[in-house]
């Protein structure tokens, strides 16, 4: 009888252990690079989240090279995965790894930065005509008139493209009115810092230092912005604005040679990336779980867009010291 009751328990612990194992689902999440400073913090919030809900998620950096990250798709497909979570490094070379995902009943969400020419589950992504807002309003609320320069994103980055149009449209009555002069303006390949550093550079060398705000839409554009400036001196004389709220950023923003950067909420972006997923999993729908939709070449993407804060000397310790993201310490050394 003893015996009986062993073998029982025994395949009562094995269904169990199966319905365990039933109940949990792999995610991976294509990260484009572990520098990339924002999608290396979410992916963990993502993870952390996930883990809470049962979830486990695989993570692979592709260091900005979108073959690779081509290849690390595959391989997480080969391995099994329930959900491809997406930040593209080329929103049109990964659509096929999109195309055959699907095809495999995978759910497919694009994080951040919108995949072309292709169908799939979500899209989770900031606000970029909220971003273009906040821009525009640090500079123009500090320097209503005077000559102005725009550093946008990456033209062949739905993101760079699109936030570049809001700042063009917010600038408009102000440059055909004749209080903005635009000095100048231009995409920057990759949203670089190097690359940003050689324009500015060369616009000195043209136009001399009579400039009154840079909208730099990126923190490694505005800190290679501010470093120059430095140089002549003009360190908080010019308006200066980024965005991700990187540590070298913020230590600018403290110093006072930078004016804002715009920070996306690290926790709350990665722990509703995750709910979202979670949500999709258990078969809600992803058009009663967004508060948007996206065109991406092909059809409309349902998306849910979660809104950003600006960051300035003043905030500084509100948003960014009371949240975890830093602590003084970090910022101030």
């Amino acid at each position: 009888m003893k015996i009986i009751f062993q073998v029982q328990l025994f395949v009562l612990m094995l269904i169990f252990a199966g319905c365990g194992s039933q109940s949990e689902w792999k995610v991976g999440y294509l990260n484009p690079a572990d520098f990339r400073d924002r999608f290396v913090s979410e992916g963990a919030y993502m993870a952390e989240r996930f883990e809470q809900l049962g979830a486990e998620m695989i993570t692979l950096s592709a260091q900005d090279d979108d073959a690779v990250q081509l290849q690390q798709g595959y391989q997480l497909l080969d391995e099994g995965v329930d959900v491809l979570i997406i930040a593209a490094i080329n929103g049109n070379t990964i659509a096929p790894l999109v195309r055959d995902a699907v095809a495999k009943g995978v759910l497919v969400v694009a994080y951040n930065r919108l995949i072309n020419n292709s169908e799939y589950d979500l899209f989770v992504t900031g606000n970029n005509k909220d971003i273009a807002r906040l821009f525009c309003e640090a500079a123009l609320s500090r320097k209503p008139t005077g000559n102005y320069i725009v550093f946008g994103g990456d033209r062949f980055d739905r993101n760079g493209l699109e936030l570049k149009q809001h700042i063009d449209s917010i600038l408009k009555p102000h440059i055909e009115s004749g209080s903005i002069n635009l000095l100048f303006d231009t995409y920057v390949e990759g949203w670089n810092g190097e690359r940003t550093a050689f324009e500015f550079q060369k616009i000195i060398d043209s136009y001399g230092l009579d400039i009154d705000a840079v909208i730099a839409c990126s923190d490694p554009m505005s800190v290679a912005v501010a470093n120059i400036l430095k140089k002549y001196g003009k360190e908080g004389e010019v308006v200066v604005t980024g965005q991700d709220a990187i540590l070298e950023a913020v230590k600018e923003i403290y110093d006072g040679s930078m004016t804002m950067t715009v920070y996306h909420p690290h926790k709350t972006l990665g722990y509703k990336t995750a709910e979202l997923v979670m949500d999709l999993l258990d078969g809600k729908k992803a058009r009663d779980l967004s508060n948007a939709s996206t065109f991406n070449g092909t059809v409309d993407i349902p998306t849910y867009k979660i809104n950003s804060i600006a960051v300035t000397k003043e905030n500084l310790d509100e948003v960014l010291i009371q949240s975890g993201e830093y602590t003084m310490d970090e910022i101030a050394n």
